[in-house]
Order: structure tokens, then sequence, then C-alpha cells
């Protein structure tokens, strides 16, 4: 599959990054900066082009002709989408993706720009829209690092930290399913950052962080007791009121049960603009004021709140006054960190869980790239691991996989079974999970698999990812 990045920024290169690990991808890196390029060349396997990345000239010279997919990801909006005209009107390049960050080309009606005899983009990704929904997930599902869809959106899956409290605390991972008394079931368990092997064997304990699946419904009904605490975060803190903030605020205002919400915004103007597009009241207040004041946060009693949100345009903002909101005892805390870099680092600074935007928007565009195997993909950097969703195809002469039970196949090193899902395709309303069928690794029993049928799988690293992928893959039949 030949692939060509636009922009060797931290997005162009957190995606190079993994796909390159791809020995079916060949991916050309196209950017201005010389020495970005040069510098990225001599790490990952990759072409590099330097030069205008719109440039009809450019563009062919780093092989648009032959391209299966252009990732339009510069720091220029136009740059992106005049490219992915170039790449459609001159060279009808099959798969376009390209990432706007204007948030205004995306609301307001303003998103049939890219309906169909528009704008060429198959995918308009916003960082800032995929961040406020990574955000609204990880609050309905309290406990949890990450939540990602499968099946089209009719699966859920949480990583959530078991609290010291829980009442899945000394229960078998193979009786969560009979404890929770609903189709979810534990199919992964992290403890001191590593995936233990042998799932059937282990007992779950405090502060682990199990991998929970289950329907889109199952899931949601037991949204707050999947880390075993029963409470919602019933009081919320949102430090900064720019657009991730008005729209995360807005979201929470739809959830239920009703949360208590305070948005602290430093600019007067923008926080009096707040307090007239949001519905001000019992439930929400807006205050002007610094956020990194601890003072502040105390003389308006962020102490008492459940939930503290970092999530302005500077990460030194939001990791003072995430620290400042820990101090305080304020339960929990999401910061928003915009330099990738930072992220190591600050794994163990007591600043909760760290979300990436870089990293958000990389996941959705990792998965809509790869082949038509993958049918879900997701990399969690806290734990470097991936996990994918891969689709059954072709049948007992072109596949390697079909007509096996799951005990059955040969998986490659550092690769986990899940789940076996069937049906995905056939639910009504889309999003119920009404009719899936789930087989999880630890299910009472196990089921041969189909062409349809859906595998989900736990990765240690992108080699494995790789592999497993290669595996899944259906053979052409040589017919003379």
């Amino acid at each position: 599959m030949n692939v060509l990045i636009l922009g060797a920024g931290q997005v162009g290169r957190t995606v190079l990054k993994t796909l390159s690990a791809d020995p079916n991808m060949t991916i050309t890196m196209v950017d201005i900066d010389g020495q970005a390029l040069e510098d990225l060349g001599n790490v990952h396997s990759c072409n590099t082009i330097t030069g205008h990345a719109s440039s009809p000239n450019v563009l062919r010279k780093a092989g648009i002709e032959d391209a299966d997919a252009l990732i339009a990801v510069t720091a220029s909006d136009e740059v992106n989408l005049i490219a992915c005209q170039v790449a459609l009107t001159l060279h009808d390049t099959p798969r376009r993706i390209a990432r706007i960050r204007n948030i205004n080309y995306l609301k307001d009606g303003h998103e049939r720009l890219f309906a169909s005899g528009g704008i060429p983009v198959d995918e308009p990704i916003s960082p800032e829209l995929a961040v406020v929904e990574h955000l609204t997930k990880l609050i309905s599902f309290q406990g949890a690092h990450y939540v990602t869809e499968f099946a089209d959106g009719n699966l859920i899956m949480t990583c959530s930290q078991i609290h010291p409290d829980s009442h899945l605390v000394d229960v078998a991972a193979a009786e969560v399913s009979h404890v929770t008394s609903n189709r979810v079931d534990v199919v992964g368990l992290v403890r001191d950052a590593k995936l233990l092997p042998n799932l059937g064997a282990q007992t779950l304990r405090a502060n682990d962080i199990a991998f929970i699946l289950g329907t889109a419904s199952d899931m949601h009904a037991r949204a707050q007791g999947l880390s075993g605490l029963l409470k919602p975060d019933r009081s919320i803190v949102i430090g900064g009121g720019g657009n991730i903030g008005m729209q995360l605020a807005a979201n929470i205002q739809k959830l239920k049960p009703t949360r208590t919400l305070k948005i602290i915004e430093p600019n007067e103007e923008r926080a009096a603009q707040l307090g007239a597009v949001l519905k001000t009241g019992i439930n929400l207040d807006v205050l002007h004021g610094d956020a990194t004041s601890e003072d502040f946060l105390r003389a308006n009693d962020v102490n008492d709140s459940d939930l503290y949100c970092a999530v302005t345009n500077n990460d030194l903002a939001n990791i003072v006054s995430s620290l400042s909101a820990t101090r305080l005892n304020v339960k929990r805390t999401l910061t928003l960190v915009q330099q990738v870099h930072y992220l190591e680092s600050l794994a163990n600074a007591g600043l909760g869980i760290l979300i990436s935007p870089q990293q958000v928007t990389a996941n959705i565009i990792q998965g809509l790239v790869r082949e038509n195997t993958v049918t879900a993909f997701r990399h969690l950097p806290t734990f470097n691991l991936d996990v994918i969703e891969l689709k059954v195809q072709g049948n007992p002469e072109t596949s390697r996989v079909v007509g096996k039970l799951p005990s059955q196949l040969k998986l490659p090193k550092g690769v986990h079974w899940a789940c076996l899902v069937r049906n995905a395709e056939a639910v009504e309303p889309a999003g119920s999970g009404a009719n899936v069928e789930l087989y999880p690794i630890l299910g009472e029993r196990a089921v041969d698999l189909l062409d349809g049928d859906r595998a989900i799988l736990i990765t240690e690293n992108s080699k494995a990812t790789n592999a497993v992928e290669q595996l899944f893959r259906a053979k052409a039949i040589k017919l003379f």
C-alpha cells in the first residue's frame, strides 16, 4: 500500500511511526522543512520529498500517481484541502484524509462543504472535536483511561482502573460478567504496566486496568460501575473556556445524571460569552479567573469537586492547574497536553489521565488508512498496547483463520485474543448492539470463525499488530 503523508509535525510523525512498521506500507513524507525530513528518514523506513505539500509538481514527485491514500496533516487547513483537491482531480487518489483545525469548517452547516461534489475529503478530522468526544466518553465511563468503539459502534471497550473499594476486587476475571449481571466481560488485564498472560487464571486486584467489553447498551447501563465506583462524578470543573472547554461543557450538560459544572476562564470577555451561550443556572457557573492560582481554586470551592479537566491551549497552565487541583484533593483530573514529547516525562507526575490531541487524531487516521481487513484500530500510549478489530474474510481455501476455533489459531508473539463478534453488520438500530453475538476469551463456549465475523485482539507492539493483520488477510486463488 502506497501512502503519502503531508506534514512532518507531531501528527504526521505519530502516524509514520506506526505505519512504517508494516512491511506492506510504502510511505512518502512531504514537508517544507528538509531537516525535519532528514531526521525522520534516519529513524523510520520512508521516502522524503521537500516542498510545498499542495503543489501539483511536488505531489507528482512524491508519487501521487501510485498512491492508495493521501494523509494531509500540515499546519495549514487550506494546504490540506487543496492537496486533497489536487489528489482527486489530477490523479484520482482513492483515499483522501485531511486534518481540519478550524472548527468553523465543520459546524453551522459548513460541513456540507465535504458532501458529494464538494471539497474531496473522504475523512475531515477536527482535533478539537475528536478531543471533546474523547473527554466526554472518559467522563461518561468513570475511571476509564480509554474508551473505544468496535463493531461499527455496537460494542464498547473501556480500559478502567479498578478502585480499591470496588466490588470487583478479588473477583476472578472469568466471573465478572456474572457479578455485573450484564453482557460485559473482562478481555484483558494490565498490572504493573504489563498485560497479563493466561487471563482465565487471573483475579482482579485494586488498581488493575481491566479491559471490559460489552454491547453499547449494556456498557452504558453499567457505566458508573465498571471501575467499581458506583457514584458518578457529580461536580466537575473545566479549566479553560476555549472551543474545547465550551463544547465539552455543552456535552456534559446533556449527560445523565445531571452534573454540577464550573468553567474557569481568564479572559473576562470570553467568560461573558460563555455565560450567554451556555445555559447558566443552578448546575453551571462561569468564573472569570486564573485556574493556575491555587488560592483562586480554593476560594471557589474547587476542592469539593469530583473531577477537574484542564483544557486550555497552554500546556504549562494545564499542568499547573491540574497539580493544584490534585493538591486540593480533587478526586480525578484530565489534563490536555499538546506537546507529545511531554507525555512520557509526565506519566508519573500525578496528573491523572493525560490527553494528547495529536495522539487522538493519529489514532483516527491510522484506523482509516489501514487495509480493508482492519475495521477498528486504537493505540494506547499509556500501556504501549494496540487494540485492533479485524474482519474475517474468505473461506478455508483462501483464509488461514476461517473454519478454526480461536484456540486453534497460531497467533504471532505479542498478540492476545480478546473476543469474536458475530452479526455486527446486521444490527438495527445501529449502535444498539441488540443482535450482536459475543464470544469473549473467557466465555462459556467458543465457535469457529466465519466469513463476516470480527475479531478483537490486544497486541503488545506494532510488529505484533502488523503480523496478526497479515494472518487475517484472505489470499487470492490462482485460477490457472
